[in-house]
């Protein structure tokens, strides 16, 4: 149990890019890099995770070209698509301990939370990652939102050593180009002075982020939880770097 990192991508405003990001980058780990994940979708608002399995299974099934393309990739991989598992907040944990004492062997699991430290289970569950990744935009609500919540955390729960947490970076998502010398280095700033920081890598705006398949047609794949992103989405998209920088921190 002890060699399972849990990590989250959290905060307490839709909008940000948690599920999209936990969505990315579980599956480059898994499908690109070879890392055993599983993930456990407990934002039970909305179970994002879960839907966009649905819609991966639906697009795999009805598009010929996707399905000859999963066909393949299982085929030469000999994988089979990481577990999405559903549960609550208060029930996640155990979730998560009793998938792995079953003799899974995941390296990370993955937890897609609802973002709120106003609700008992929902702060029981954060303060027992290990590593937390807070999306950060450029919109002025949305980011206030990650602040407020990453600074909730820090003197909630990491400085004051009521949590498992080792570590906890922002990240900057959904960024037109031309901010981020202005912007986001102001913000950084700011975010040092309250003892925050964000990763270096930055995540561009972009509808690559929205690709996830269509029922017909050849269009390309980035976000799925079935296969790895088209290669010829990858580049600009700088989540070959975010992927490289979160290994870094969580040590895996």
């Amino acid at each position: 149990m002890s060699d399972t990192i849990y990590v989250a991508f959290a905060t307490q405003k839709g909008g940000a890019g948690k599920s999209t990001l936990t969505a990315l980058v579980a599956s480059y780990l898994r499908y690109v890099e070879g890392v055993e994940v599983a993930v456990i979708d407990c934002d039970s608002t909305q179970h994002s995770m879960n839907v966009y399995r649905e819609h991966d299974l639906m697009v795999t099934k009805e598009n010929p070209r996707l399905k000859r393309v999963l066909h393949k990739f299982y085929l030469d991989k000999g994988y089979k698509p990481y577990p999405i598992l559903l549960t609550s907040p208060a029930d996640a944990i155990k979730v998560a301990e009793d998938f792995v004492a079953k003799g899974n062997t995941p390296k990370v699991i993955f937890f897609d939370i609802t973002g709120t430290i106003n609700n008992r289970d929902i702060v029981t569950l954060i303060a027992g990652m290990h590593y937390i990744f807070v999306p950060i935009t450029t919109e002025t609500g949305e980011m206030a939102s990650s602040i407020t919540f990453a600074n909730n955390v820090q003197n909630r729960m990491i400085t004051t050593g009521l949590s498992k947490i080792r570590e906890m970076r922002l990240v900057w998502n959904k960024v037109n180009s031309r901010d981020k010398p202005r912007l986001c280095e102001i913000i950084d700033h700011y975010m040092e002075k309250l003892g925050l920081s964000s990763l270096d890598t930055v995540l561009v705006k972009s509808n690559k982020f929205e690709k996830d398949g269509l029922e017909v047609g050849n269009g390309m794949i980035f976000r799925s939880t079935m296969l790895p992103p088209d290669k010829r989405l990858l580049k600009g998209s700088n989540l070959v770097e975010l992927v490289k920088e979160v290994r870094s921190i969580i040590n895996v």
